[in-house]
């Protein structure tokens, strides 16, 4: 029996014995600030929504399905009255498959002003925190009056 175990543990060690978080984060925490694109004031009460993505974080071209789209439900904030907003980052539970991200799909939308979607990647990462936790600064977002 021992001597088993001492070979259960050698293997172990030469393996690596790496693990693994089971609860990534697969979206990044969001900050920034709207501003009226003509005044550049600030825009209080602006509906800020991260759309459920459509793109897979694996790379590959098949759609997301079922679960995966399930997690990725929109998220909605409300900017403050200096414009300003923060989304949370999200993690989810991923014990037996990868889970991770690739980019972050936002819309802006304030009665008097034009919708407008964007989309930022893991490429436009500004920092990561001390917890490992992805952060994502978008900067000033101009929305532009809605036309009469």
């Amino acid at each position: 029996m021992k001597r088993v175990l001492a070979l259960c543990l050698a293997a172990l060690a030469v393996a690596g014995c790496k693990s693994r978080q089971i609860s990534p984060y697969v979206s990044p925490r969001v900050t920034g600030r709207v501003l009226a694109a003509d005044t550049r004031q600030p825009l209080a009460d602006v509906r800020v929504i991260r759309q459920q993505s459509t793109r897979r974080s694996d790379g590959t071209a098949q759609p997301v399905k079922g679960g995966a789209a399930l997690m990725n439900a929109p998220v909605v904030v409300r900017t403050d009255r200096d414009g300003r907003f923060v989304l949370d980052a999200e993690r989810v539970l991923a014990p037996l498959w990868g889970a991770s991200w690739f980019s972050v799909d936002l819309v802006f939308q304030c009665p008097g002003y034009q919708r407008f979607q964007t989309n930022y990647s893991l490429l436009n990462l500004s920092t990561n925190s001390v917890e490992g936790q992805h952060a994502l600064s978008t900067g000033d977002i101009l929305l532009q009056p809605a036309g009469k």
